[in-house]
């Protein structure tokens, strides 16, 4: 019985240790703008499109931002990708402030950050 009960402790252990895995927040940069620490919220990425051969063509995610006084603020973000006829690529993103624009290192880095992560990270998945 003893043993029994250390099986299933152990099983229940994994199981939470597992999903606790999945859930992270993963720092991506500090907002040129804001001054605000950025951070990728795992839990939150969600694929909700892919094309024919399986690539990415929107995600959905939620971006957790710290301010120097330590107040977390959330911003939900919609990523789109777009393809001309011939073949370039231009991802495009929306947020649920209304902010919105193309991802670009340069202009918009904490969503280029946020971009690449999800496509380096959830690319096959």
């Amino acid at each position: 019985m003893k043993k029994f009960v250390l099986i299933l402790f152990l099983a229940v252990m994994m199981i939470f240790s597992n999903q606790q895995a999945h859930a992270r927040d993963i720092y991506i940069g500090t907002s040129n703008a804001t001054g605000w620490d950025c951070y990728v919220m795992t839990e939150t990425i969600n694929i909700t499109r892919r094309d024919d051969n399986g690539y990415m063509k929107n995600f959905d995610v939620t971006l957790k931002m710290i301010t120097s006084s330590r107040k977390v603020l959330y911003l939900d973000y919609s990523f789109e990708r777009h393809e001309n006829a011939s073949n370039d690529i231009t991802w495009y993103f929306v947020n649920s402030q209304g902010f919105q624009g193309k991802v670009d290192v340069r202009n918009t880095p904490i969503e280029y950050n946020l971009w690449e992560y999800v496509l380096d990270n959830y690319r096959n998945q």
